[in-house]
């Protein structure tokens, strides 16, 4: 053998070493199960490695877990109904700081009876049922109740992070063991990082002692909190006036607030939501939202702006207050600026809508002040009525305008028969039954041919959100298509219909502003109602 033939070889040796090296890591990414294998949750962990599962049997495990800096998958068989983790009141029951990623997941557990008071024991203060710091997990379908923290996040605290907290219920939480702190019953965000709490129901929590009941975010830095439902929740115990029953922001929170339903939360001011913007900040911005039915003092009952904050804005939501009180306020005392308001419904009965330095943006860019007629606020109902004026009323341009309402449905729809889609107010846009109204029209079947109309339920809408109608089929074998009976169906703003050979089919969308109809095939032609 040459040596340039030896030296190809000794070459090719650590590739093969290093592809055999992956594989078997590879194959070796394994499930650990729990109790059956490993006793306890946090032996599985310790016995992980990353891409590992641990999977855990219902039933009620007393632990204070830490993940240690481990890339797995730590979830429930049965779900978070069946699967506790109890924190016995000695620590928080999940503590992530050691580099964790996304990568590292907890799914489908109640994580309870956590608490972070700071004594010599237990020296986390904040966080009660799960504490993140500067590692960004993924928490998702958990239950978080009955925890306590000294300074921030009864239920989670979430600081220096990136985490996606989705899908997970988050109650009955409150302070314990100090007074004061950043808050946030709920849930606190806290150090710069961009926190996604998406899809979370937030209820029934508590910060006797300051702000944000149900979320507090303080430096938070981006955060975007999405499709959440925030109630109940309720900040007290600070004078003048605790802040943001439901959200409260300061410093530097910059956040995105998309599609959330806010109600009966419960502070001095900002009933729903309170932000106090910093100089040089650009606070949140507010889309989609529905803020309605909260209490509190006599200004904010929706929302109370404070700060340097006419770099806010609104875009697209129903802000609507307590009787007697106004909807939104806007404090003078650092800028005379307000926010930006476009396309809002700002309403109070027997009050005002749009209070303090917003005053100026009633009637002004889209905005309103009518009731927004909700289907029924007392059971949590708050989708629009037919004859709701937030209905059309929205701003196509609205920037992270959600491609979904928060029942997912399609967003830009046309509400109000004008032939013009245009998103509605709130987090639900009106979706109409079809119109079952149909009328006759002229077409013309090839000779031999195989074609029919196909139709679908009223109702029932395909994966593009498009309605069809009730199947009605023509098959003519050598003959016209009788009594020009070829039905049209409709919803508002397009028009759907679908002529089908075999298994081939081709269908006909009508688009808004179309004056006359378009064919399908060569056989087919309507005119369109717009």
């Amino acid at each position: 053998m040459s040596s340039s033939s030896r030296r190809t070889h000794l070459t090719l040796l650590p590739v093969v070493a290093l592809v055999c090296y992956l594989f078997r890591h590879a194959a070796a990414q394994t499930t650990i199960h729990v109790p059956s294998v490993q006793a306890t949750i946090q032996a599985a962990i310790n016995a992980a490695n990353n891409g590992d599962t641990v999977l855990v049997a219902p039933g009620t495990y007393s632990e204070n877990l830490n993940f240690s800096g481990k890339l797995i998958t730590v979830t429930s068989s049965g779900g978070a109904s069946v699967t506790t983790i109890d924190g016995g009141a000695k620590a928080p029951v999940v503590i992530f700081n050691s580099g964790e990623g996304p990568n590292s997941v907890l799914n489908g557990f109640t994580i309870q009876n956590g608490r972070a008071d700071g004594t010599i024991s237990n020296q986390n203060f904040d966080g009660g049922g799960i504490y993140i710091y500067s590692t960004s997990p993924t928490i998702m379908n958990n239950i978080v109740q009955h925890n306590t923290a000294c300074s921030e996040g009864g239920g989670i605290a979430v600081e220096f992070s990136s985490s996606r907290i989705e899908g997970n219920t988050v109650q009955n939480n409150t302070q314990f063991g100090c007074s004061g702190g950043p808050g946030g019953g709920g849930i606190a965000i806290g150090g710069a990082g961009q926190a996604q709490i998406i899809g979370n129901v937030i209820a029934n929590n508590t910060w006797p002692s300051g702000d944000g009941g149900g979320i507090s975010m303080n430096a938070a830095g981006t955060p975007t909190i999405k499709n959440n439902i925030i109630t109940g929740n309720t900040a007290t115990g600070v004078s003048p006036a605790a802040q943001g029953g439901g959200i409260s922001m300061s410093n530097d929170s910059d956040a995105l607030i998309i599609q959330n339903l806010i109600y009966n939360n419960s502070a001095g001011q900002g009933g729903g939501v309170y932000f106090g913007v910093p100089f040089g900040a650009r606070g949140p911005i507010l889309v989609n939202n529905t803020i309605v039915g909260n209490f509190g003092g006599s200004q904010g009952s929706a929302v109370y702006a404070n700060g340097f904050d006419n770099q806010v804005q609104f875009f697209n939501n129903v802000l609507s207050g307590a009787s007697g009180q106004n909807a939104v306020y806007c404090d003078a005392t650092y800028v005379q600026q307000p926010p930006t308001f476009t396309n809002n419904d700002a309403f109070s009965s027997n009050g005002t809508g749009l209070a303090g330095t917003c005053a100026s943006q009633a009637g002004q860019n889209g905005n309103i002040s009518a009731d927004p007629q909700l289907v029924n606020v007392a059971t949590g109902d708050f989708h629009l009525q037919t004859t709701s004026p937030a209905i059309d009323a929205g701003t196509n341009v609205a920037p992270n305008l959600p491609q979904t309402d928060f029942a997912g449905n399609p967003r830009i729809l046309d509400g109000n028969n004008d032939c013009v889609s245009t998103v509605d107010l709130g987090s639900y846009e009106l979706v109409r039954a079809a119109d079952a109204s149909f009328f006759y029209q002229r077409a013309h079947f090839p000779e031999s041919s195989d074609w029919h109309l196909q139709r679908r339920p009223a109702g029932h809408a395909d994966q593009h959100g498009h309605y069809l109608f009730p199947v009605l089929e023509y098959r003519d074998h050598g003959r016209l298509f009788s009594s020009q009976q070829l039905l049209r169906g409709w919803r508002p703003g397009r028009h759907f219909l679908c002529l089908q050979r075999h298994i081939h089919s081709r269908c006909d969308g009508h688009s808004p502003g179309d004056a006359y109809g378009k064919r399908v095939g060569r056989h087919y032609r309507e005119e369109s109602q717009c």
